[in-house]
């Protein structure tokens, strides 16, 4: 599943090529917004946002709210450009006069009133979305030493879309390598450094995540290990998916196991 980073990238995407233009032709195949064309055909697409793992189109008196799920993508292409094949099922088409913009696959799509959007069940629960660009430190470090978070495991409570909005399964490695806290352990054993540490890697990380397209290691580390002939899945991270490799920072091999079937990643001497 997409995460935070990838879905708002997608959402730059999306943003540059549609915000402000109007929509010249519309596709509605998928069930929940079947002939509804009319509601987007000739009206101005006000603003493109994700929050967390959801997508929210403003075109003219509607918000297009999806949500990619497993399977679900967006694609944009110019409109002179050929429309590549795909297996793909098509869910929602949005043209302008330069851009085709198409969502394939997603499941859970919407049609709601700008006043809804923060009623919506997957909206009112999240928390602080940190790959949201212009999020700042404060919010996250609050939801850290919110007590009511305190009895759960790191592993568990980092999946919790309410806690940090917009952490998957490879930022959940990441973010715990780099704030050098094991996984095991619980929010509330936490010091006061500790917990500064975890919401400034939580932050940090996920915004290298989006600048860097899902790359979560430093530049330089990451140019050298291609280089050395790695392929980007090996390079691209410092614990996820390197299990049985050396840990960049003490050599020691990299954990592996596995919680409700979702992988998890770490270095057992540098995470305490």
């Amino acid at each position: 599943m997409p995460e935070g980073p990838e879905i708002h990238r997608a959402a730059s995407t999306l943003r540059k090529a549609l915000e402000g233009q109007i929509i010249t032709n519309v596709e509605c195949p998928y069930q929940t917004i079947r002939n509804q064309e009319h509601r987007f055909l000739g009206k101005e697409v006000i603003s493109v946002k994700a929050r967390s793992k959801a997508m929210l189109i403003h075109i003219g008196d509607d918000v297009l709210y999806s949500h990619n799920q497993l399977y679900g993508r967006w694609t944009v292409r110019k409109t002179t450009s050929k429309e590549r094949k795909t297996n793909r099922s098509l869910r929602i088409k949005l043209q302008t006069e330069s851009h085709v913009a198409c969502l394939y696959s997603a499941t859970d799509i919407e049609l709601l009133e700008p006043w809804e959007i923060e009623q919506h069940p997957y909206i009112a629960r999240l928390g602080p979305d940190v790959a949201d660009q212009e999020l700042q430190l404060q919010p996250v470090l609050e939801q850290v030493q919110n007590p009511k978070f305190g009895g759960r495991q790191l592993c568990h409570l980092l999946l919790d879309q309410s806690f940090l909005a917009g952490v998957g399964n490879y930022l959940r490695s990441e973010i715990l390598f780099n704030a050098g806290l094991n996984p095991h352990r619980r929010l509330k054993s936490l010091t006061t450094a500790e917990q500064s540490q975890l919401a400034e890697s939580a932050l940090a990380t996920t915004q290298l995540a989006y600048a860097q397209k899902g790359v979560t290691v430093d530049k330089d580390l990451y140019d050298l290990l291609r280089e050395q002939g790695l392929s980007r899945g090996q390079a691209r991270h410092y614990v996820f998916t390197r299990d049985g490799l050396s840990c960049h920072q003490c050599q020691r091999l990299i954990t592996h196991t596995r919680l409700s079937g979702r992988r998890l990643d770490y270095c057992e001497h540098c995470q305490v």
